[in-house]
């Protein structure tokens, strides 16, 4: 690496600025959504969009929190890519997503709650709770998602398909930048996964602690190392939110605000490349679609 820190600390910043830009513009445009079927599911993007904020709160202070970064980078990742691959699924697939939280709910009731008082007769409380169920059940809606889940397993995800196999999946409808889905998910989906589970190499992977190659004893190495990390996922994350203002733009006329997007998208990518040190064709002529 041959930035110094002083370097590093200011293209942070103009990756904060640039998260909390396309931020901005995320909410700007979810009220703008034509569609009837993407407006359904923008709960994803609303939450894309306080996680976010939470992220940028978290980056202010990049000695201390940048696992923690991590973690909600996973999350915000996650979310946009659904939202993305629910966009373009089938009915089928849509319907199952929609419906998946009716499902958990519905089971959810017979599981006892903290302020439940234990004392109290079990059966009891079993009972009131299959009432409720059942009540629930007569309801057309719960039961297209009790047929379309399990009215006996509570453990189904929404979906079948794996993260690899919704980014195929965006990556063959050809329409999207895929490239940004596929790399966000090599950086933040595995590693963050043991952060998440509370594993030593997660507690630790952003320290290099296990790699050799990384000098600890060189000053100011390991401030750079967290710099350099924390401003690629601002800048990664914030590609991922103008690929979805462009699914959204098939549908919508947000014409205007996705061109202040692209040219904001553009500025982070030249700035991404001469963080990483790379020539800014190394991705293709990204900047051009």
């Amino acid at each position: 690496m041959t930035h110094s820190l002083d370097n590093l600390k200011h293209y942070h910043d103009e990756a904060m600025k640039f998260f909390a830009s396309e931020l901005m513009i995320l909410k700007e445009v979810i009220p703008k959504i034509n569609d009837t079927k993407l407006a359904k599911i923008a709960t994803l993007l609303i939450s894309c969009g306080q996680t976010g904020s939470a992220i940028l709160q978290l980056a202010t202070q990049v000695d201390t929190f940048t696992g923690e970064t991590a973690m909600l980078s996973r999350a915000f990742m996650e979310k946009i890519t659904n939202f993305c691959y629910v966009s373009i699924a089938d009915e089928k697939e849509y319907r199952a997503f929609v419906l998946h939280p009716i499902y958990k709910y519905y089971h959810g009731i017979e599981s006892f709650k903290m302020e439940d008082d234990l004392s109290f007769v079990q059966e009891e409380n079993i009972k009131k709770r299959k009432e409720k169920q059942k009540k629930l059940k007569d309801l057309p809606i719960v039961q297209e998602a009790l047929f379309i889940f399990s009215e006996t397993n509570y453990r189904l995800n929404w979906t079948k398909k794996t993260l690899n196999q919704r980014i195929k999946a965006i990556e063959e409808w050809g329409k999207l930048m895929d490239v940004f889905f596929r790399l966000n998910k090599i950086h933040y989906y595995s590693d963050t996964s043991e952060a998440l589970h509370g594993s030593l190499y997660g507690c630790t992977y952003n320290l290099g602690v296990f790699d050799p190659e990384f000098d600890h004893e060189k000053e100011d190495e390991l401030e750079k190392k967290l710099y350099k990390e924390n401003t690629c996922a601002l800048l990664h994350l914030g590609m991922l939110i103008h690929e979805s203002l462009t699914l959204i733009s098939y549908s919508s006329d947000i014409n205007e605000i996705w061109e202040h997007s692209y040219n904001n998208r553009n500025r982070a990518l030249s700035l991404l490349f001469h963080v990483l040190e790379r020539k800014e064709n190394s991705l293709g002529n990204i900047k051009n679609k």
